[in-house]
């Protein structure tokens, strides 16, 4: 049996690139595994800033140790926004699932960890959507109160080797407050640019922002956006606001269009992407009337 040290303390944060299995197919390989490499170097150096150890890359996930759930905490959310500009810069549809959780490790000789802590962490990125960051209850109430945190649990999960579910957590930062209380000199994050989504589709009218931050739209009446149409699944989609920004989340068979006023016209399929500035979105084809998205901008403070 390999010798470890055990009853250390750590905050294991697994971050993997969503999608990355269609990056290859539609990249090539060699065009994607340069693009993956480039991605993770980033996020190594982005732990780094904030006193984590990168314990191993797998495939398109990375594994870093940080000595507590706050730092872990300011690395994911700064991963996460480095991690959309880095995919929107390459005119890539992609994104970052982060989880993480605190506990005791067992560490080996090679600096591998492995223990509760490691297999609830990884159940963490496993669930998480992408642009998530997904953490258990017991390590959100260790996170320093001085972070300006929004939190919601989006589920009850098991985990291996434990026999009662744990309660999932997402965290997210304020909108009207996104300055990060530092690990170093840690500069303030710019305050969000679009505050607010205006939908129409038709004769409905609906507009998303940090108090309404969820709308969804399919074929059943029990949408909040109700769209009759046979291409257009009972529960297509949903957009919701995360971190100042406005995502659409497709979760139909068909898959879901969108032609932005200004650039490249892109199908979702069991996926999401990023809404920016103004456009249409089609459920199931292209030739449904499309649904109007502005997003309205304003600065805060």
């Amino acid at each position: 049996m390999a010798s470890g040290v055990m009853g250390s303390e750590s905050t294991i944060l697994f971050a993997d690139i969503s999608g990355s299995t269609k990056l290859y197919e539609t990249l090539g390989d060699e065009a994607a595994l340069v693009l993956v490499s480039d991605c993770l170097q980033l996020l190594q150096l982005l732990g780094q800033k904030y006193r984590g150890q990168v314990v191993k890359t797998i495939g398109d996930e990375i594994m870093i140790r940080f000595p507590n759930p706050s730092l872990a905490a300011q690395a994911a959310f700064e991963m996460q926004d480095q991690a959309t500009l880095f995919f929107l810069n390459r005119k890539v549809v992609s994104g970052l699932k982060v989880g993480f959780n605190h506990g005791s490790v067992i560490e080996q000789p090679d600096g591998d960890v492995f223990g509760d802590a490691v297999n609830v962490a990884a159940r963490m990125v496993q669930i998480a959507k992408r642009n998530q960051i997904l953490t258990p209850v017991d390590t959100v109430q260790q996170i320093d109160p001085g972070l300006a945190l929004q939190k919601r649990l989006v589920e009850r999960t098991l985990v291996r080797g434990k026999q009662e579910p744990i309660e999932v957590y997402e965290i997210l930062l304020h909108a009207s407050d996104a300055t990060i209380v530092g690990a170093a000199m840690t500069p303030p994050v710019e305050p969000p640019a679009a505050l607010r989504l205006r939908l129409q589709f038709r004769d409905q009218v609906h507009y998303l922002d940090e108090q309404h931050h969820t709308l969804s739209l399919g074929r059943a009446t029990d949408n909040d956006l109700v769209i009759r149409l046979d291409q257009v699944s009972r529960q297509h989609a949903r957009i919701e606001f995360r971190r100042g920004k406005f995502i659409l989340v497709d979760q139909s068979a068909n898959g879901t269009h969108v032609k932005p006023l200004e650039g490249t016209p892109v199908h979702i399929r069991r996926d999401e992407f990023i809404l920016q500035k103004e456009g249409t979105i089609h459920p199931g084809t292209l030739e449904i009337e499309g649904i109007r998205y502005q997003c309205l901008v304003s600065r805060l403070g």
